[in-house]
């Protein structure tokens, strides 16, 4: 069997093989790409032209594994941006750096609820409907029927909050990133309590970024620097067969599947234990409901993130290149590819 072959859906897995990538979407990805590419041009030069890998035909295979490191420090930096995004500013992220070197750095988002009882009220409601009697002695006279109605009163208080920690939780590397709390009322018509009584802890969701970690580099060690990504593939590990096919990019491609199905749990997390209580509490009593606005720090669609991923060459002149090259440093190895 071929070592190097990706195993497929139908393949059999054992312990510490990779896991199988997801169906891969030629035609959604190109279109994507092309999509980007057509804004792309409007930020460059006129005389610019970049353009799919493949249909530039004098890259070398060098410039297939240098591809494959710019873009996934390019990935790097969109999951570091994301981490700034939920808090995680120049001072914290060198800390957590500094704790990647000895130790297994997580990010957990936790949280927890109170259902207190508030009180019991009891209120008359009128019917619309009257009740008409007549009489041959009083005449004719209406009757209204009122009803008696008992209410309850609840308050709920929800929290949550999101740290990353070195080693094991509760030890001394411990940094609150953010959190927030709010509270509610909800009224019901039984004595039934809403939620669960008394407190409540969610399950919490995880997910190390060590490797991440170790992949940021602060120039010359220094806290507040701004920050350098250094993924590199090691071209002559036993291991390394192709620029796809070798342990570091491996390693890259489990570290960001393990953050996006993470990602999807504190979606799932937030939707379920605190923006569906919000908008309960606001049905139910819009003026106690807005407490609630105070758990949601800041929302971002999907469509606002900004993901620096285009897996593209550009063929330049040999003498352009050159210039290039040594104009500002940024261009490819010679050979008329960039």
């Amino acid at each position: 069997a071929d070592p190097g072959r990706v195993p497929t859906p139908k393949t059999r897995l054992g312990r510490g093989q990779p896991r199988p990538m997801i169906q891969f979407d030629e035609h959604g990805f190109r279109r994507r790409v092309e999509e980007a590419v057509v804004t792309l041009q409007k930020l460059l030069h006129s005389t610019r032209r970049p353009t799919f890998a493949e249909d530039v035909p004098n890259h070398s295979y060098q410039d297939k594994y240098l591809l494959a490191e710019f873009l996934t420090n390019c990935g790097l930096a969109a999951q570091c941006t994301c981490l700034e995004a939920l808090g995680v500013g120049t001072q914290q992220l060198a800390t957590l750096v500094e704790w990647s070197a000895s130790e297994t750095v997580t990010l957990r988002l936790a949280g927890r609820q109170r259902c207190t009882f508030l009180r019991e009220e009891e209120r008359e409601v009128e019917s619309k409907a009257k009740v008409v009697k007549e009489s041959t002695i009083f005449g004719k006279s209406e009757q209204k029927v009122v009803t008696r109605v008992n209410e309850w009163f609840w308050k709920i208080d929800v929290e949550w909050e999101l740290v990353a920690y070195a080693g094991t939780m509760g030890g001394p590397r411990q940094l609150r990133l953010q959190g927030r709390s709010g509270s509610a009322q909800l009224k019901t018509t039984t004595s039934a309590t809403p939620e669960p009584a008394g407190q409540v802890e969610f399950i919490p969701t995880e997910v190390p970024i060590t490797w991440l970690l170790q992949q940021v580099k602060l120039p010359g060690g220094l806290v507040g620097a701004a920050h350098v990504l250094s993924f590199k593939i090691d071209r002559d590990a036993e291991g390394c067969r192709t620029p796809r096919r070798n342990p570091q990019v491996e390693a890259a491609l489990h570290a960001a599947r393990e953050l996006c199905a993470w990602s999807k749990r504190v979606c799932q997390f937030m939707n379920q234990r605190i923006f569906s209580k919000a908008e309960r509490c606001a049905k139910v009593q819009a003026h106690t409901g807005r407490g609630f606005l105070a758990l949601i720090a800041s929302t971002h669609q999907p469509s606002e993130l900004f993901v620096p991923v285009l897996p593209l060459f550009e063929a330049r002149p040999a003498e352009e290149e050159a210039d290039a090259a040594g104009g500002d440093g940024d261009g490819g190895d010679g050979d008329g590819t960039l």
